[in-house]
């Protein structure tokens, strides 16, 4: 185990690939960081449901993606 990360770095994100983590847009392996959101109940029930059932996506690839596009829009 490497000194420099935690148990919980370890732990985090167990089994992603980098196509999870990125969408399949970056070449190499990029560190995660766990990041808690409270939403509200209507807010979750419809993001899960869009995400897993009408685009089969996680609803972390599209967070991951709505972030993303947020980040770009405001340069």
């Amino acid at each position: 185990m490497s000194d420099d990360l935690s148990p919980d770095d370890l732990n985090q994100n167990r089994g992603d690939t980098l196509e999870d983590l990125t969408g399949g847009e970056e070449e190499r392996e990029e560190a995660t960081v766990r990041y808690t959101l409270d939403l509200p109940k209507s807010l979750h029930k419809r993001l899960k449901s869009h995400a897993l059932i009408e685009e089969e996506r996680s609803m972390k690839d599209v967070t991951i993606e709505a972030v993303r596009d947020y980040l770009q829009r405001h340069k």
